[in-house]
């Protein structure tokens, strides 16, 4: 007579859960030094294209007299626009390695990029129009006591073509990354979704500054666009709905300064 088995313990749902949870890797993967990390490769590199940028000038004053026309104060908003795109891909790559080699871990996975439920991209349009609208219309009623930097580069044609070009493709995916993908969920374990999205927002509208220097509504604005985007993210648990708000703000944004100046021409 052979030894039959006993009956297999029955493992409950629970206990299954609490199996699958704990062979799940802890989000973010990521943490509060790599955050450190990224600021502080923010702020070298920003001194090391600033210097190239120099480096570049002199060169060309200097050794290319041919190329001095290049110097003049109307290619200022180009080398501002190359210089902006150059920094934001550098920073992509360094989250974007961060994740996917230092952790092994998918990128967009791991930034909780899709949301759980089915995302309802018409209502994420419509509310990023809709906080175009808003902001543009609430800035009427308080004019800018002085000209920001921002507002001077726009006067310029290819200066404002490209700027336009930079914050429909670039700006919405990178900002979204690092802001509310790559910031946000360090600060969110740290001191919960309330102390996350105040953080991002303020650093949102931090990057801003430079550019709307001496128009104090327009900071406001942008504080308040900051803490609509993480609104989101607290609210989605994802980033691609933030993404799509944001997307559809800066869309509106540049297609209605586009029509005003086919309209009225650009401002003097």
């Amino acid at each position: 007579m052979t030894d039959r088995p006993g009956p297999l313990p029955i493992v409950e749902n629970s206990e299954r859960n609490e199996v699958a949870a704990s062979s799940r890797p802890p989000f973010p993967v990521w943490s509060g030094w790599d955050v450190a990390f990224l600021f502080s490769f923010a702020a070298f590199s920003i001194v090391m294209l600033a210097a190239a940028g120099e480096a570049a000038k002199h060169l060309v004053h200097s050794k290319l007299p041919a190329l001095r026309f290049l110097l003049q104060p109307s290619y200022e908003g180009v080398y501002l626009f190359l210089f902006q795109a150059l920094l934001d891909l550098l920073i992509w790559l360094f989250i974007y390695f961060t994740i996917t080699l230092k952790y092994n871990a998918p990128f967009l996975e791991s930034l909780k990029w899709r949301p759980k439920s089915q995302l309802r991209v018409p209502w994420c349009i419509a509310a990023g129009i809709v906080l175009a609208l808003a902001v543009l219309g609430t800035s009427t009623l308080f004019p800018n006591p002085q000209e920001s930097p921002i507002e001077k580069l726009l006067k310029v044609p290819l200066t404002a073509f490209l700027f336009a070009t930079l914050g429909v493709l670039v700006a919405p995916f990178v900002e979204e990354i690092i802001f509310r993908g790559f910031l946000y969920p360090v600060v969110e374990r740290r001191f919960g979704k309330a102390g996350a999205l105040v953080a991002t927002a303020l650093l949102f509208s931090g990057v801003h500054v430079s550019q709307l220097w001496g128009s104090w509504p327009a900071i406001i604005l942008i504080t308040v666009v900051g803490f609509t985007l993480s609104s989101i993210r607290a609210q989605t648990d994802a980033l691609l709905p933030s993404f799509v708000v944001h997307l559809a703000y800066n869309s509106t944004i540049c297609l209605l300064f586009l029509i005003g100046v086919l309209v009225d021409g650009f401002p003097i």
